[in-house]
């Protein structure tokens, strides 16, 4: 475990990690907010959400439209706040009172609505407006399928980011659907500015589908992490089999606390390369809407997991979040800290 101190003087700070040392300075109001909640930058994918929900069936293609190219859905569609990084800012503002995110969203009508919704939600958008904002279209079926069209936006320039940023704790995820790569370094340097300041850094290894990290980019930008979180199909996908039977690869290049998303069935904690591994249980649920289930999952775990709750008990609150996200028609957009506090309390 890297050893760090940070001293502050006049504005600037000293970071000291594992005997090197940089400095920089503190922004505006950064020391008496850091005597609050803790503060978090989420850094990621953010995008406009185009839900449509309720499908017997999927649309197939046609020159004319059709019984073949038409379908009907139960639901009617709906334009939400989302991206991975999104997702889980809200939830973290929601259950600490704020939360920064560092994504594209553009000067453009999608960029608008996601600006209107997040402000009320105490996420404050960090950097310039400027490029094309993102959007997903995703088609949810009856039977739990989906499919989606994605439009990827302009990718995110760290530098500029950076040159925002108030310091802070981060978070990074979906990040190859928002940087150029190579990606890499970008994601270290944040990494970096985090424990220059004293604080922590967190990855994401998701998403899915065409690029997708793989483990050496995994793995290279984890020496600049202090956790890693995932879900069991992100790590068999990477490992090339399921988290317990590719453990021992992954634990030869990261030494820190591994969470592994279960879904529904809870989260798996693996704190050190030798340790026992803890389950969680997950807490009943109604499901509605599965899309950022996992995103508030991390969200509520930050919440705990950078205040003052270990990592069994973050889990338990991240357990709480996921829960209350995927029965709500709005997904991580209707959770609050009086419903993360129901669900702990009556469960």
């Amino acid at each position: 475990m890297l050893r760090r101190a940070l001293i502050i003087q006049g504005g600037r700070f000293r970071s000291t990690v594992d005997g090197l040392s940089k400095t920089g300075e503190c922004k505006d109001g950064w020391m008496k907010a850091s005597l609050r909640a803790p503060r978090l930058l989420s850094v990621g994918s953010v995008v406009a959400d185009v839900s449509i929900q309720g499908l017997k069936r999927f649309p197939l293609p046609d020159t004319e439209f059709s019984d073949r190219s038409d379908v009907e859905h139960d639901c009617p569609a709906r334009l939400l706040l989302g991206g991975t990084a999104s997702n889980t800012a809200m939830v973290y503002a929601a259950l600490t009172g704020s939360c920064q995110l560092g994504g594209v969203v553009a000067d453009d009508w999608f960029g608008n609505f996601l600006v209107q919704g997040l402000t009320a939600r105490h996420v404050a958008i960090v950097g310039q407006r400027g490029g094309a904002t993102a959007t997903h279209t995703i088609a949810l079926g009856i039977n739990g399928e989906r499919q989606a069209y994605w439009y990827p936006g302009t990718p995110l320039d760290v530098q500029a980011l950076l040159a925002e940023w108030i310091p802070s704790h981060v978070f990074l995820t979906g990040i190859n659907l928002c940087f150029a790569r190579p990606l890499v370094e970008s994601a270290r340097a944040l990494g970096q500015a985090a424990h220059a300041v004293g604080s922590l850094a967190i990855l994401d290894i998701g998403q899915g589908g065409p690029g997708a990290l793989n483990l050496d980019e995994i793995t290279t930008i984890a020496t600049d992490m202090d956790l890693l979180i995932g879900s069991e199909t992100e790590f068999a996908a990477v490992l090339g089999c399921d988290y317990m039977q590719g453990r021992e690869i992954l634990r030869e290049r990261f030494g820190g606390p591994v969470v592994l998303k279960l879904g529904a069935r809870g989260a798996v904690v693996d704190p050190e390369p030798r340790g026992d591994l803890q389950c969680i249980p997950g807490y009943p649920t109604s499901a509605v809407n599965p899309i950022g289930a996992g995103d508030a999952f991390a969200g509520g775990f930050l919440s705990g997991w950078l205040g003052s709750l270990n990592l069994e008990e973050s889990c338990r609150r991240g357990n709480a979040a996921g829960s209350i996200s995927v029965g709500s028609v709005f997904g991580p957009q209707d959770v609050t800290k009086v419903a993360v506090d129901r669900v702990q309390e009556v469960c």
